[in-house]
């Protein structure tokens, strides 16, 4: 029985082995210092399984999930997942005292690091452009897949509460804890609004406005005001095209709305946002 609760599921040979002891030593036992992303369901942690081997493993909060066997067969499902904008999934460990999700790993940071280290590099609109039409395209992708299901037809809530990073959940969902597609719309709408502006979801510069105030009512407030340029980060409104970056906006502001019905499909976005799309060079 010992080792049966030990056991690693693979979904992709990688050319070296994944057994629990590799994993659990290459985090360091989940150290700290090899952590490189924290959400609502656990915490991330790069892992040099063998030399030049990298893999990312998502640590999972036990508490979130209804039960073992309902977690196996969830999983499985998105192990079959295969799209050129999503990280593959390939393995998993699952026990009633612990649970990590393997998945590859990508050197050039994810889409937090990017926004953070934005200030440091030149604004191009058509890479800005493809990072949301990327996610667009895997967002689509997912509700294609018929993604809610994996929650069984009696599950269409989280068991245990909200589970994800407070500025970026709908709102809906916060006081609910039904999940949707178009849940995941207003998320969407939230990171397009950061990818656009210089500011956080819940930046500290909104402090002055008042408990509650984040970035959907800063973006809506300057579309009222007539004051959209002010909205895009520096260098982004000046290298234009202006009708293209206040169009975006606006879908943004529209993904974000209270109305789940007035919120667009994740369909209808890639379609928007490829009418958008720049000229290449």
């Amino acid at each position: 029985m010992g080792s049966a609760r030990k056991e690693v599921t693979i979904f992709t040979d990688i050319g070296v082995p994944l057994t629990f002891e590799n994993v659990v030593r290459a985090t360091g036992s989940f150290n700290a210092s090899n952590c490189i992303g924290n959400g609502g369901f656990g915490s991330t942690y790069k892992a040099e399984i063998s030399p030049g081997v990298l893999v990312a493993i998502k640590k999972l909060a036990v508490g979130r999930f209804q039960g073992i066997q309902q977690f196996h067969a969830e999983i499985k499902t998105l192990g079959r997942l295969h799209h050129p904008n999503l990280v593959t999934l390939i393995g998993y460990h699952a026990s009633e005292t612990e649970m990590f999700l393997i998945y590859n790993y990508l050197p050039g940071g994810n889409l937090e690091k990017f926004i953070q280290e934005r200030s440091t590099r030149a604004v191009d609109w058509r890479i800005l452009h493809k990072i949301a039409l990327d996610i667009a395209r895997a967002l689509a992708y997912l509700h294609d897949f018929g993604l809610a299901r994996l929650l069984g037809t009696s599950e269409t809530h989280a068991t245990t509460g909200v589970a994800g990073t407070f500025g970026y959940v709908a709102p809906e969902y916060a006081m609910t804890c039904r999940v949707s597609d178009k849940a995941d719309v207003y998320s969407y709408g939230v990171v397009l609004l950061e990818l656009l502006s210089d500011k956080k979801a819940l930046d500290p510069s909104f402090s002055s406005y008042g408990n509650g105030f984040n970035i959907v009512a800063w973006a809506c407030m300057l579309l009222r005001q007539g004051r959209a340029k002010e909205f895009f980060t520096a260098g982004l409104w000046d290298a234009g095209p202006h009708d293209d970056l206040v169009e975006v906006l606006h879908m943004a502001v529209v993904c974000t709305v209270d109305s789940l019905s007035t919120r667009p499909t994740m369909k209808q976005v890639v379609r928007r946002l490829k009418q958008l799309q720049p000229p290449s060079c």
